[in-house]
């Protein structure tokens, strides 16, 4: 038994061995293991962290080429005239043409320029081109850009002769490269575009992002109707739709106002507005939004029209009972005929016939019992240059037209003598309203028609509506305070940068104006892709 116990313990001890070699192993092999596990997040961190500083290089290089394209002080788009003709481009293909190959713009050192203007081609290669910091580490970037698409357009407010409005489509694609004993290359594509954008898309837009750049107040109904179709001063049906309105800021409407439409905004939220945060509405009382509320994806940029050229004079002339002679309104000599007078006393006419020349007018006040008529040519709109127009002494101003898509555009300047902007540029106030001439000889014109009279207007002065009678027309004054009182109604669209209405006029939306009218919209990036090499 003795020798057996001692037999024993040695085959106890031999098993101890064994377990513990055994455990020692694995041991050893879960700790390499884990040091494996260990290095291979670390690499795959370091990768991750690789990846990502070459895509923001690249995202980079994306936003420099988006930057120079969309800068005018920068890159010029193709024109009419100039060293850049649309006529060298062949804009029937996709991607567009230059000698027969696509046009492109690069950065890239292995990508071939094809544009027609070499001091372009340096300059988008300066731009697209660079490096950046991201800690100690340096993260390089170059982009192409391709030209997808080229459209030209007839711009609002540019007038008989004016040279084309331009949008451009343009594929960016863009390399972001990180350097050094492990290297990594991202390469980003966006689409970079600028649609056309309706220039009276809204019954009234607001440009300002600030609390109540819209305030509508009082007993006010916002809706459309559509003037297509309609003759003479047969009213028009209204829908309880269409009515829109946008601002860049905050829509504030109190009392009984019914906005029959939609609201779009960039912002968001509804209740107390402040200036550290501008939410989209506020409202109060029995006010409402019919529609919904839209968000944008950002703000609405609508570009300033260009002043008259030249200025118009500055000096007043009114249209009075007493009789206002042709001479007044400075056509004299070759213009001698452009201007006629009729009537008498309390029925006087002022008629305008340029033959589509381009007509100038200094400030313009209208009396009572007045009436100035102006007879347009063109199309799409006879040019009327004028500095200021005042109704509030009762008077009217009338189109004569001589068919349905004749319309004039009045470019108001709103100087002062000394170059200055005026207070108040435009005034409907008084008997007034910017009613239309309605003859034989325009049997299918429509008092309602908004797209008859147009007005654009650059500055920031203040635009009035005031009295009872009701104006069809567009206002595009993007810069402008414009103001409502009284009831004298808007059958059209109203643009400006704060819009206020305080009385019980109501705006119709003429629903044509969204078809007939185009700006160039905002620009923008899309249809964002990107892959590592």
């Amino acid at each position: 038994m003795t020798i057996f116990c001692r037999i024993g313990g040695r085959a106890e001890r031999g098993m101890a061995m064994v377990l513990t070699l055994f455990l020692t192993s694995a041991l050893t092999v879960l700790a390499a293991s884990l040091m494996f596990l260990s290095q291979t997040e670390t690499y795959a961190s370091m990768n991750y962290r690789m990846m990502t500083l070459a895509r923001y290089g690249a995202e980079a290089g994306v936003e420099k080429a988006a930057t120079f394209l969309y800068d005018e002080s920068k890159y010029v788009k193709p024109s009419t005239t100039g060293g850049d003709l649309l006529s060298s481009y062949d804009r029937t293909t996709s991607p567009v043409t230059y000698n027969g190959q696509p046009v492109v713009l690069s950065a890239m050192d292995n990508v071939t320029s094809n544009y027609p203007v070499p001091s372009v081609i340096t300059a988008f290669q300066n731009a697209a081109k660079g490096s950046l910091m991201a800690g100690n580490v340096s993260v390089g970037y170059a982009a192409t850009a391709t030209l997808i698409l080229m459209q030209t357009f007839d711009p609002y407010g540019g007038g008989a002769g004016a040279a084309p409005g331009v949008v451009q489509t343009w594929q960016i694609t863009s390399d972001g490269t990180l350097g050094g004993s492990k290297s990594a290359v991202v390469e980003v594509v966006t689409i970079a575009e600028q649609p056309v954008w309706p220039a009276s898309a809204y019954a009234a837009f607001a440009t300002a992002n600030i609390c109540g750049a819209i305030y509508f107040h009082g007993n006010v109904t916002i809706n459309s109707y559509d003037s297509t179709g309609l003759s003479g001063s047969a009213e028009p049906t209204f829908s309880a739709s269409g009515g829109n309105v946008g601002t860049n800021g905050n829509l504030n409407i109190e009392g009984s106002v019914a906005v029959q439409g939609n609201l779009y905004t960039p912002r968001t939220g509804v209740g107390t507005c402040t200036a550290a945060a501008v939410d989209a509405l506020s409202e109060s009382g029995s006010a409402q939004v019919a529609g919904s509320l839209v968000q944008l994806p950002g703000a609405v940029t609508y570009s300033t029209p260009p002043l008259p050229s030249p200025l118009p004079g500055t000096n007043t002339v009114s249209l009075n009972s007493s009789g206002t002679a042709c001479a007044d309104l400075g056509f004299t000599g070759a213009t001698a005929g452009w201007c006629t007078t009729s009537g008498s006393g309390s029925n006087q006419k002022v008629t305008l016939d340029s033959g589509g020349a381009t007509i100038t007018l200094p400030n313009i006040a209208i009396a009572s019992q007045v009436t100035l008529e102006i007879v347009p040519h063109n199309s799409p709109a006879q040019m009327v240059n004028i500095n200021s127009l005042d109704l509030t002494g009762g008077g009217t101003i009338a189109v004569k037209a001589t068919a349905s898509n004749q319309s004039l555009l009045f470019n108001l300047a709103g100087k002062n003598a000394d170059g200055s902007n005026m207070a108040t540029v435009m005034d409907f106030g008084g008997n007034s309203g910017g009613s239309f001439a309605n003859n034989s000889s325009c049997s299918g014109c429509s008092a309602y028609d908004a797209s008859m009279m147009q007005f654009i207007y650059a500055g920031t002065g203040t635009v009035s509506f005031r009295g009872t009678p009701s104006a069809a027309a567009t206002v595009y004054a993007p810069n402008a305070t414009v103001n409502f009182n009284g009831t004298a109604d808007l059958y059209g669209s109203i643009l400006g940068r704060t819009i206020t209405n305080g009385g019980n006029a109501n705006i119709h939306y003429d629903r044509r104006l969204n078809r007939d009218f185009y700006v160039q919209g905002a620009r923008m990036l899309g249809t964002f892709s990107w892959k590592r090499f």
